[in-house]
């Protein structure tokens, strides 16, 4: 594999000219839209027509999107590659504008006629989700003409996280500091990540002031930024009818409010656990006070230091074998067929993601790997993520393969929780396994804890907007800050948390996605039910989970969730959650104790 560029883009395009070629054919498409707007629907004939027209014009555009924004995203920098990414952002919204219609005249069709013809009519079952899920939708559409300026302005309302990518990827002015090693290196994003975890406490320090200073220096243009996303996601929900932000952005895929405010009253009463996690830590790395920089370094005897790509990839098939034959299969399909862009490069955009969106080709995968343990982790999270598009494609027609975020965690967050009990096993000293139970344990920190804390937030920040207040760097900094000492233990001295890293909120991309973290806690607290049976070896747990991934966007995904055995409504899973990771942490309690005893634990 080309260590520069992992994956191949020929297999959505052979080059750009094919891709322009195709660009034409789909804006020609989507004036299709238009035409369609002037016939009635009142046939079988019609409607099936419209619907095929429809979902074809989106078929075509998600294999150029993939294109445009995976090329993009491969050099920041490219200018050429920007260009393009932001005239197919503006096709997606002239596709949105001219079916703008659509949804609002579906909504009013009579519920009884449309059951009829579901009924009677083959050819229609692949859309029957979608008109019913129409139907549901009737009180919060505006007439069509005004679902038609909202369309147009969708591309405007992704001007604040383009501006966001651009400023903080390609125009901060990131130091260099030099390491004790002398290498000199740039303090962006990527080497902040890497960096967080190096043994040397004084670099840690070093690295993290320098880090978030520069935030701290745009801090005023990044809340601004952050307003204007806020503020349209306020807007819109007051426009369709809704009573908040929240409730505006659950609905589309009918997640009860329940789910959002039972995992933060849930991780609230979980917060001690949290708190013995991190004491635990501030133990196993010998610190007096544990410090905002020493919460990412690992504690323990590393056992995976410098893991090359082949040798992850033998885990990942090694420890999520539990998932069977067929999932193990596409993973092999993923690892040959160029479905991956692994390595880090300058301009290149950080961070992780999977795109699933080219139906008819493969999901994407982009990492910027290091050959850690948190690589590897990320690596398995977003191969979840891509296995499951693969899956949803494949057993799905179009119109009910996408799949919502609420379901999507719940694979991704699965890999990295049988990864990590995969290496647990295989663990060969205690000082080996309580490197493992330390990873396992700051999962559950990270993706379930720190998680709710940015929900937290987040819904504080929509309320703040929606009762008129404005998103100022001081305030988003104070109201971060206050949530971040909570969650940390601050006053409690669990950690000791400086007012200069309460800026963090300008560095987390997922509150420009609007009410998305949530998921990432309640899909562990799923993900964690899951793995536990199958670990167990529960008869029928792989194909229920198995059935989940295949089903795609099939039905609502609280429901399909809740036909799985999981409630995220209910406090039971949570519970149960707390429960798993109480023992962990009585065995990492444990081995901490003997290590200390045979003065083996080393000191940070």
């Amino acid at each position: 594999m080309n260590q520069e560029v992992g994956w191949d883009l020929t297999h959505l395009f052979a080059d750009e000219r094919d891709f322009w070629a195709v660009f034409g054919q789909v804006a020609e498409k989507a004036q299709l839209g238009f035409q369609w707007q002037q016939r009635p629907l009142a046939t079988v004939e019609d409607l099936r027509g419209a619907l095929a027209e429809y979902f074809d014009t989106l078929r075509h555009y998600g294999r150029l999107a993939v294109y445009a924004f995976t090329s993009s995203d491969e050099d920041t920098r490219d200018t050429n590659r920007w260009a393009r990414r932001v005239q197919t952002q503006d096709l997606g919204a002239k596709i949105s504008a001219a079916w703008s219609w659509l949804l609002p005249r579906l909504a009013h069709l009579d519920a009884h006629w449309v059951e009829g013809l579901l009924a009677s009519t083959a050819d229609l079952a692949d859309y029957s989700f979608f008109l019913r899920d129409a139907l549901r939708q009737r009180p919060h559409l505006l007439a069509s003409g005004e679902e038609k300026v909202l369309a147009e302005l969708s591309a405007v309302a992704r001007a604040p996280y383009n501006l966001y990518q651009v400023l903080t990827h390609a125009d901060f002015p990131f130091p260099e500091i030099s390491l004790p090693t002398g290498e000199t290196v740039r303090i962006d994003q990527t080497a902040y990540t890497r960096l967080r975890e190096h043994p040397d406490r004084g670099v840690r320090e070093r690295v993290a002031r320098q880090f978030f200073r520069t935030y701290q220096g745009f801090a005023r243009t990044l809340a601004c930024n952050l307003d204007a996303q806020v503020r349209h996601g306020v807007v819109e929900a007051r426009l369709r009818g809704f009573p908040s932000a929240l409730a505006a952005s659950l609905f589309p895929h009918a997640v009860p409010e329940q789910v959002y405010h039972r995992l933060l009253a849930e991780a609230e009463g979980l917060m001690p656990l949290l708190y013995d996690l991190l004491r635990l830590r501030q133990v196993a790395l010998g610190l007096e006070k544990l410090a905002f920089f020493d919460l990412y370094v690992p504690w323990g005897e590393s056992c995976l230091a410098e893991v090359g790509l082949h040798q992850a990839q033998e885990l990942l098939l090694a420890a999520l074998a539990p998932l069977g034959e067929e999932y193990g299969a596409i993973l092999q399909e993923g690892f040959r067929g160029g479905w991956m862009d692994p390595y880090p490069r300058p301009g290149k955009r950080s961070g992780a993601y999977c795109t699933g969106d080219a139906y008819d080709v493969h999901p994407y995968i982009l990492l910027n790997f290091h050959g850690n343990l948190d690589g590897v982790c990320t690596m398995a999270h977003e191969w979840g993520h891509a296995v499951h598009s693969a899956l949803a494609n494949r057993h799905q027609p179009y119109p009910t393969a996408e799949y919502p975020i609420f379901i999507a965690e719940v694979a991704s967050t699965m890999n990295e929780t049988l990864l990590l009990q995969h290496l647990l096993q295989q663990a060969s000293t205690p000082a080996m396994r309580l490197f493992i139970l330390s990873h396992l344990l700051e999962h559950f920190r990270g993706t379930f804890f720190r998680q709710a804390n940015f929900a937290d937030f987040e819904l504080e920040v929509y309320r703040r907007v929606e009762a008129g207040e404005a998103l100022t760097a001081d305030l988003l900094t104070d109201l971060y800050g206050q949530r971040q000492r909570r969650w940390l233990g601050h006053e409690a001295g669990v950690v000791e948390v400086e007012e200069e890293f309460a800026v963090e909120w300008g560095y987390i991309p997922h509150f420009y996605y609007g009410f998305y973290v949530y998921q990432y806690a309640t899909s562990l607290v799923a993900s964690t039910f899951f793995a536990r049976q199958l670990t167990a070896g529960e008869p029928q747990a792989q194909e229920r989970f198995l059935r989940l991934l295949k089903a795609g966007g099939s039905a609502y995904p609280y429901q399909l969730l809740c036909e799985a055995g999981v409630d995220l409504a209910s406090p039971e899973p949570y519970r149960e959650l707390g429960v798993y990771l109480s023992g962990l942490l009585d065995q990492a309690r444990q081995l901490v104790t003997e290590a200390q005893v045979n003065e083996s634990l080393p000191r940070s």
